[in-house]
């Protein structure tokens, strides 16, 4: 018995609100990266379970899946970069202290 389609596009509005809720609630930087990380995988999720759903013979989904996935590793290291270099002048990885970016 197959997964409905559904049951899929459920997990993947369930990961993205989580996405959303990280992104908005927290105050690190580190969890606002892991948030757009999470909504990213809740956008690929959706990518491929539709995918599989019109064309179920057709494996382009996985490669643009895997795509997506390379994408969201390269923008957490230099998100994370990014957050270390910060922390070095600022001392803190809150972002509500990072009002200006002056120096």
């Amino acid at each position: 018995m197959p997964i409905p389609l559904t049951a899929y596009l459920i997990v993947a509005a369930i990961l993205f609100a989580i996405g959303v809720y990280a992104v908005i609630a927290q105050r690190s930087a580190v969890m606002i990266l892991m948030g757009i990380e999470v909504l990213l995988n809740a956008v690929g999720l959706n990518i491929v379970s539709f995918w599989r759903y019109v064309s179920p013979g057709d494996y382009s989904a996985q490669i643009f899946l895997i795509i997506i996935v390379t994408i969201g590793a390269v923008e957490m290291g230099v998100g994370l970069a990014i957050m270390m270099l910060l922390f070095r002048n600022r001392r803190t990885v809150q972002v509500d202290k990072y009002e200006d970016l002056q120096g």
